[in-house]
């Protein structure tokens, strides 16, 4: 077994199978090739008969705390330039193709032929709060943080799948979570309509022990044929189609060009690593300054 076959674990217990993020030590951050093997074991879900149901969760603090950043810094050129000069910036193809995979997970995920359950706690962030946003059902601990800070991180913010955000929260709810980035707990998750139920953590497991149960003593074919009929009524309303403009979209997000004064997550996790460049990200979008950040020349995200 690869490392990354180790990073995403399939469970079965009867006709619920699980599909387990298993990268606790570091938040399970998904890199690249551990979302694509995500992806595969959904579809062997899909075409495994005896399974009903899949339940989506995370081992360890947290459900997923998104991309895994070293991908995103070599993927869209952030690292590997000599001293003094700045990055090759990615060719818009470059950009598609890598965006091609990520939004192609979001894909399907929202269009899967079987029902997801999402299992959340801890930290729901980046690739995270998406695949939860797509999923059928979505069950989390009153303790959960959710964010959409891609735009904090100095990056246009979501694109995969607005039409789902602006469907689910309402056009003016999408833009304040995208905009401001603020961190939610479960109970507002319910209220906005993230999440179908928020519930004390130590209930959490048994609680969507008991959906998956439910859902899963529904005949197969109506489960894979309300679905079908689920998926067709989101392609009506542009939904699930609008992934692949959200790749398109992404592609032009990641292509930013700093300001002086603007700050630039990247140059600084370069800097002075990833959790101070946190820091100093909070401490700029707090009090409007991000010290040793401000330079207009810096590389793309």
């Amino acid at each position: 077994m690869t490392d990354v076959d180790q990073m995403v674990l399939l469970e079965q217990d009867g006709a619920v199978a699980r599909l387990v993020l298993n990268r606790p030590e570091k938040g399970n951050a998904l890199p690249f090739d551990a979302l694509d093997r995500l992806v595969e074991l959904l579809h062997r879900c899909e075409d495994d008969d005896d399974i009903k149901v899949v339940v989506l969760e995370g081992r360890g603090a947290s459900f997923c705390v998104g991309d895994d950043f070293e991908d995103i810094a070599i993927a869209y050129g952030h690292v590997g330039a000599e001293p003094g000069r700045r990055p090759p910036r990615l060719s818009q193809r470059a950009r598609l193709a890598i965006d091609r995979r990520l939004g192609g997970a979001i894909w399907a995920f929202q269009n899967s032929v079987k029902p997801v359950i999402a299992q959340v706690h801890g930290n729901c962030v980046g690739i995270g709060i998406m695949l939860v946003e797509v999923c059928d059902l979505a069950l989390c601990a009153d303790t959960t943080r959710f964010s959409h800070a891609e735009q904090r991180l100095a990056l246009a913010g979501n694109t995969f799948n607005l039409a789902t955000l602006i469907l689910m929260y309402g056009p003016k709810k999408a833009r304040e979570l995208l905009l401001l980035g603020d961190i939610f707990d479960g109970p507002e998750a319910e209220r906005i309509g993230l999440v179908n139920r928020s519930v004390p953590a130590d209930e959490l497991a048994a609680t969507v022990a008991e959906w998956a149960e439910k859902v899963a003593r529904n005949a197969k074919d109506a489960l894979v044929m309300g679905k079908a009929a689920h998926t067709m009524a989101l392609a009506s309303l542009g939904v699930s189609g609008y992934v692949h403009s959200g790749v398109v979209a992404h592609a032009l997000a990641t292509n930013v060009k700093y300001d002086e004064g603007e700050f630039n997550f990247f140059r600084a996790r370069r800097d002075g690593g990833t959790r101070a460049a946190f820091e100093t990200r909070d401490t700029f979008h707090r009090e409007g300054d991000a010290p040793g950040h401000r330079e207009g020349d810096a590389p793309s995200s």
